[in-house]
């Protein structure tokens, strides 16, 4: 039996890698606790969000979480969970805060986002000018440099940014527009038997 690789990004609270570079949190335990289980032999690394998802879309014996299960995606995976719930926010400078709670609030601004991030295609599908950044933090960091108006992430992950980079007084929560089901997504042809076990 292969290892099977299992790719994430660094989501707070749902994967965050200690200082040996062990991956943990709120979607990660629930992994861990899946493949001791299972008995399965993995290994989890951390990395950008699109190498994650591509690994997994392209490799056999890879599996990516937290995955958020669109009708795009549907067919590219096979689809173990939901394992956690997550919300997407939208943030944006103090100013702003209680005046914009809703996307209608923001339609012709310019919204950022990390590439590859579902939020992505939702919003675009719904006419929003969307700028993407290879992380989050940049994305954040424009919205403080006043290069873009409004940054989207999950709300927990959001704050983590802000409260870790100092941005507080320049960039804060505004709205929760859409929650999603996370899941482990692993390659369609990974063996059937091996997903029967998880």
């Amino acid at each position: 039996q292969d290892t099977i690789q299992i790719t994430t990004e660094h989501y707070y609270p749902f994967s965050i890698s200690d200082k040996d570079g062990v991956v943990y949190g709120a979607s990660a335990d629930k992994i861990h606790e899946l493949f001791k289980r299972s008995k399965l032999a993995y290994q989890m690394n951390m990395m950008r969000w699109n190498r994650a998802f591509q690994l997994a879309r392209n490799n056999a014996n890879t599996c990516v979480f937290s995955t958020s299960r669109t009708k795009e995606r549907e067919s590219s995976f096979h689809w173990i969970g939901p394992v956690i719930t997550g919300n997407w926010a939208m943030f944006g400078s103090p100013d702003k805060l209680n005046k914009v709670t809703s996307l209608k609030d923001i339609k012709q601004s310019r919204i950022g986002t990390e590439e590859g991030q579902v939020s992505l295609a939702y919003l675009s599908n719904k006419g929003f000018k969307i700028v993407t950044s290879t992380e989050s933090i940049t994305t954040f960091k424009n919205v403080a440099l006043g290069r873009i108006e409004f940054a989207t992430a999950a709300d927990t992950h959001g704050k983590k940014i802000i409260a870790e980079n100092n941005l507080k007084d320049k960039v804060v929560w505004l709205f929760n527009y859409s929650s999603s089901d996370y899941y482990l997504a692993c390659n369609p042809k990974m063996q059937a038997r091996t997903i029967a076990l998880l």
